[in-house]
């Protein structure tokens, strides 16, 4: 699949007042990490919010041109600082990667299918949504997909039976639940004005029914994915 292709230029000014100059012209202040140096660039805010909305996560692998500087700079967006109160992208840190040479990202985890246990009142649950791994640039994904179709009340998928590349480091320790379905929660509204009505004859009580199913147990290391989001606050 080619690889999207973001434009950019090299910016030669640093503070709160030319930062906010560039957004106010539409364009985002950004950071070119690589060789353990900093390059200065900018990019405007449209393209960047085209590839939000593409889908464009961590692990996602893009290539940035830079005007009057380095083309076809194989990238991934190491972080997004967004505005807090708008929610508006701030500031973007690249980072630029090497074919063959490793690094850590997250691959976030989609469910897909609608699970038996769901169709019959069950409930998907899920506990890791994010693999931490270690891997080269061109074995990367943008996301990991789950097949839940035939996952059945009670029953879970662990992290050994993920289908991942084989040449990822996983960098989450034991075999933690990923997901699994789980009785629905019965909520008896009152009906006879009383502060809160009696539950119903074999309801699970909300406490036992958010209990993982058995097997299950969490994850050390384990993070919450992100589309490439971010921090609030900003750099400049």
């Amino acid at each position: 699949m080619e690889k999207p292709i973001l434009a950019a230029k090299k910016r030669t000014t640093t503070g709160k007042n030319d930062a906010g100059r560039l957004r106010r012209q539409g364009w985002i202040p950004a950071n070119l990490i690589h060789d353990g140096k900093s390059e200065l660039i900018s990019f405007p805010g449209s393209d960047f919010q085209k590839l939000l909305q593409s889908g464009l996560r961590q692990s996602s692998v893009i290539k940035l041109d830079i005007e009057g500087g380095e083309k076809n700079n194989e990238v991934i967006v190491k972080e997004i600082q967004r505005d807090p109160v708008k929610g508006a992208v701030k500031h973007v840190d690249f980072y630029k990667v090497v074919t063959g040479k490793k690094i850590k990202v997250n691959i976030a985890i989609e469910p897909t299918g609608v699970a038996k246990g769901v169709k019959g009142g069950g409930a998907l649950e899920t506990f890791i949504r994010a693999l931490k791994v270690r891997s080269t640039p061109e074995s990367l994904i943008d996301v990991l997909k789950v097949d839940v179709t035939n996952l059945d009340v009670g029953q879970s998928i662990h992290l050994n039976e993920l289908k991942v590349p084989a040449e990822w480091e996983i960098l989450i320790t034991g075999n933690p639940t990923i997901l699994t379905v789980a009785r629905a929660r019965l909520i008896v509204e009152p009906t006879d004005g009383t502060p809160a009505a009696a539950a119903a004859e074999g309801a699970v009580p909300a406490a036992e029914a958010a209990k993982p199913a058995a097997g299950a147990k969490p994850a050390a290391g384990a993070k919450p994915a992100a589309k490439a989001g971010g921090k609030g606050g900003g750099k400049d």
